[in-house]
């Protein structure tokens, strides 16, 4: 019986080697995104963002609009980002990001994109760029920005990741998406 059990186990180990090469062909990024099946999530949400107007803050040109990302590190230790944004980045996220007391902001970047357009803009800090779905602490963070009849909304989906206990905020009085323009301020957090 035990050696019946050795090679079934033998055997399911290397039907996984393909698996596991496959996975080391994907960035960081691709798997935050799109490989939930294969990292344990500590902690998912999605939030709809309210409507709101960025005062003294107007499109660069009447074609485009800003989207504004503030981030606080309130790890204690340097963050690094990853990324999948669209649009023209002004600054693009800032890495590593040093880490801060609350509540003050560690960074921001911007990014410059058309006016009324829908899109995905992707972002995460980790502790750990080489395991930041293990020995880490990860925060992503998803915009969705939808156009409907000519209003813009949207949403963000922030989720937790690492074995270190991330703790992902979303501060909802800062953040928010103009309807008009698809302007949007998002406040985040990562502890």
């Amino acid at each position: 019986m035990t050696s019946n059990v050795k090679r079934f186990l033998a055997a399911s180990l290397l039907s996984l080697m393909p698996s596991v090469a496959l996975a080391e062909q994907y960035g960081v990024e691709d798997l935050l995104s799109a490989r939930h099946d294969y990292v344990s999530v500590v902690q998912e949400e999605t939030f709809q963002l309210p409507s709101g107007r960025l005062e003294g803050n107007p499109s660069l040109r009447p074609a485009t609009t800003i989207n504004d990302f503030y981030i606080s590190n309130w790890t204690g230790v340097n963050t690094f980002a990853g990324y999948s944004v669209t649009g023209t980045p002004n600054p693009l996220p800032p890495s590593p990001l040093p880490p801060v007391a609350p509540p003050a902001f560690s960074g921001y970047f911007q990014m410059i994109t058309p006016l009324l357009t829908p899109l995905t803009q992707l972002y995460y800090y980790t502790t750990n760029p080489a395991d930041p779905t293990g020995a880490a602490k990860t925060c992503r963070w998803i915009l969705t920005l939808t156009v409907t009849n000519g209003v813009c909304s949207g949403t963000i989906n922030q989720a937790a990741f690492g074995n270190q206990g991330a703790l992902c905020s979303l501060s909802t009085s800062q953040t928010f998406v103009d309807p008009m323009t698809c302007q949007a301020q998002v406040v985040t957090a990562i502890q």
